[in-house]
C-alpha cells in the first residue's frame, strides 16, 4: 500500500512539470488574449482598457466576417478529406517498401515541413498558374481547351495545404497500420476477400485511431494556416488568419484581432469536440447493439 502511494506521488510529480509548462506557455497567453479582446480601440488613443464584448458582437453579427469564417472551416474540412484520401495509399506503400524507397518517401513527405512555407507556396504559384505545369498537362491531355483557374481560388488553397499537411495524416495512419497483425490480412485474402474488401473490413476499421489523430492535426493546422492561403488564395479569397494579421499589423486594432483569434480558437476546439462527441456516441451505440445481440 505504501509502495503504491509512493508510486502515485512520483507520477504526480512527473506530471506537474508539463502541466506547469502548459499553463505558462498556453493557458496564460490565451487568458491574456481573451482579456485584450474585451478592450476598446481608438485610432487616436490606441488600446483603451475595458470589459466590452463589442468586437465579438461585431464579428458574429456581420455576414462578411461570418462568410470568411465559413470559408476557413470549409477549406480546412476539404484539406482534411483530401489528405485522408491520399494518406492511405502512401501509408500502405510506406509500410511495404524497404530500404531507399521507404527513406525516399519519408524525405518527400517531410520536405514541406523543413522548407519554408513561403517557398512551398511560391512553388505552387508556378505549378498552378495559367501557364504552369498543371494547366499544360491538362491541355495536352485534352482535358480542357482553356487554362484552368486554379490560382486565387479555394481549390488552389486546398491543394497547397494538402501538400504541406499530408505528412501528419500519412504518418498517423501508418503508425496504426503498423500495429495491425499481418495474419489478419492473410486470413482475409485466404477466405476469398478482395483487396478492396480487405481494406474496407480489416484495414480501415483498425486504422480509425490513426485517422482520427491525423484529422485532428490537419484540421487544426489548416484552420490557423496563414502563409499558404494568403499566397495562393490572394486578397480575394481571405481566410480568418489573414483578417487577424490585417487588424493587428495593418490597422493596429489589437483588441479586434484578439477577438478574432479567440473566435478562431473557439471554432476549432468546438468543431473538434463536436466530432469527437459524435464519434464517441456512435461507438457507444454500436457497443450497446453488439451487447444486446
Amino acid at each position: 500500500m505504501r509502495a503504491d502511494a509512493t508510486l502515485l506521488r512520483s507520477w504526480l510529480a512527473l506530471a506537474l512539470v508539463p502541466l506547469v509548462l502548459f499553463a505558462i506557455f498556453y493557458v496564460v497567453p490565451v487568458v491574456q488574449l481573451f482579456w485584450l479582446s474585451l478592450s476598446r480601440f481608438d485610432p487616436a488613443v490606441g488600446i483603451i482598457p475595458a470589459v466590452d464584448p463589442g468586437y465579438f458582437f461585431t464579428f458574429l453579427t456581420d455576414s462578411y466576417y461570418l462568410g470568411i469564417l465559413g470559408r476557413t472551416v470549409a477549406i480546412s474540412v476539404a484539406t482534411t478529406i483530401a489528405t485522408a484520401i491520399l494518406a492511405y495509399p502512401l501509408a500502405i506503400y510506406l509500410l511495404i517498401s524497404k530500404g531507399w524507397r521507404q527513406t525516399g518517401l519519408l524525405i518527400v513527405l517531410v520536405l514541406p515541413l523543413v522548407t519554408s512555407s513561403i517557398v512551398v507556396s511560391y512553388g505552387w504559384l508556378i505549378l498552378l498558374g495559367p501557364r504552369g505545369l498543371v494547366n499544360d498537362v491538362a491541355m495536352n491531355l485534352g482535358l480542357t481547351s482553356t487554362p484552368l483557374q486554379l490560382m486565387y481560388t479555394d481549390t488552389g488553397i486546398v491543394i497547397g495545404l494538402t501538400h504541406v499537411l499530408l505528412v501528419f495524416m500519412a504518418l498517423s495512419i501508418a503508425a496504426s497500420m503498423q500495429a495491425i497483425d499481418a495474419n489478419l490480412w492473410k486470413a482475409a485474402r485466404s477466405l476469398g476477400a478482395t483487396s478492396w474488401t480487405t481494406f474496407r473490413k480489416v484495414t480501415f476499421p483498425l486504422t480509425l485511431p490513426g485517422l482520427r489523430t491525423g484529422c485532428l492535426l490537419v484540421f487544426s493546422l489548416s484552420m490557423s494556416a496563414y502563409a499558404t492561403p494568403v499566397l495562393i488564395g490572394g486578397p480575394r479569397r481571405k481566410v480568418l488568419s489573414y483578417l487577424i494579421y490585417q487588424q493587428s499589423s495593418g490597422l493596429l486594432n489589437w483588441p479586434f484581432a484578439a477577438a478574432m483569434a479567440v473566435i478562431l480558437l473557439a471554432s476549432t476546439l468546438g468543431i473538434v469536440a463536436a466530432v469527437r462527441l459524435y464519434t464517441h456516441t456512435r461507438r457507444s451505440a454500436t457497443l450497446r447493439r453488439a451487447g444486446a445481440a
